[in-house]
């Protein structure tokens, strides 16, 4: 099997993505805690490095980029110091020009101090304001520019504003008119809206809040998969699952009785798990626009969020490493 799926990797830089959602600078501090403050019972970290990078459907895009994809992306920051080092982190990887300036909007940023390999402490600087028809206008004008050139799509919500009703509709009928593959990862708010996309990939805890249903056990898990089905209609749910693997329904056959593909975890340590849902839909739909099956673009999925995990803090996975472990198989 695996020489099937090194055959689909190294066609990976004849893929063409799009990403479209809420871009954002991730912010990293390193120390270590070796007293407690005077001042309050809270730990004193000593700051020992920093590291920004590109975060939200950002980092999306720089996972889809380390594959060899040549990523577009359309997303709003806000006319600020953080605005200006986010388009440089993108600007390294892909063309940021698509990336529009908000002049009454402050950009993303989400701070995470880490010591000890643990987080100790985020904090998140956002605004969660509603975006104009203007700004949604332009949006819709960049993306229409560039569909042509794209195989596939990923809408990456992180509930930050920019994925709303209106928008997302008229994205995804725009997307279907031209027969793109639509990548969703979602946010449990916005399943009221959520409509026809090819895939929609919710972790566990989403998949829970999305439909109602308590998942505990492959029975509650497999309603729970019927219940998003029904509706937001998607052709295919990918349930990532943690320590559990994945869980892939088939929307069309769902209802006729069929059981899910079930993935096991390849993860051997879990260090940190942010950022792998953006890992899983970036080579997902990487695969997936150079012609692999559904079931190979997850089994390749599966196989890079191992890798992204076994990592502290978000990480963007090569094409060589992800070849090494298939190659292991």
């Amino acid at each position: 099997m695996y020489k099937n799926l090194l055959d689909i990797i190294k066609k990976f830089d004849r893929a063409r993505i799009l990403v479209v959602g809420d871009i954002m600078v991730d912010h990293f501090v390193y120390g270590t805690v070796s007293r407690i403050s005077p001042e309050a019972p809270v730990p004193v970290v000593s700051v020992k490095s920093e590291k920004l990078m590109p975060g939200g459907a950002a980092n999306v895009v720089s996972n889809a980029a380390k594959l060899g994809a040549k990523v577009y992306v359309a997303g709003v920051v806000g006319d600020d110091y953080n605005g200006d080092i986010l388009k440089r982190l993108v600007g390294k990887e892909v063309d940021s020009s698509y990336i529009l300036t908000l002049k009454n909007f402050q950009t993303i940023i989400k701070t995470r101090v880490i010591a000890h390999n643990q987080q100790i402490v985020r904090f998140d600087r956002e605004d969660n304001g509603k975006f104009t028809d203007k700004v949604y206008k332009q949006l819709m004008d960049v993306i229409k520019k560039i569909a042509d050139d794209v195989d596939a799509v990923i809408i990456s919500d992180y509930g930050k504003g920019l994925i709303e009703r209106k928008f997302f509709s008229s994205l995804v009928s725009f997307l279907r008119e031209k027969n793109k593959f639509i990548a969703l990862d979602p946010k449990v708010e916005n399943f009221k809206f959520y409509k026809n996309v090819s895939i929609l990939t919710p972790n566990i805890n989403e998949t829970s809040g999305g439909s109602g249903v308590k998942i505990n056990d492959e029975k509650t898990l497999e309603k729970a998969g019927r219940v998003i089905i029904k509706k937001v209609k998607p052709d295919y749910l990918l349930i990532t699952r943690g320590e559990g693997g994945m869980s892939l329904f088939n929307g069309a056959a769902v209802n006729n009785g069929n059981k899910p593909l079930h993935l096991q975890a390849r993860a051997k340590e879990v260090y940190d798990v942010t950022g792998a849902g953006d890992t899983v839909i970036s080579t997902l739909a990487v695969a997936r626009s150079v012609g692999a099956s559904i079931a190979d673009a997850c089994y390749i999925a599966n196989a890079a969020a191992s890798i992204a995990v076994s990592q502290l803090g978000t990480y963007a996975v090569g094409v060589d490493e992800l070849a090494a472990l298939l190659s292991s198989d």
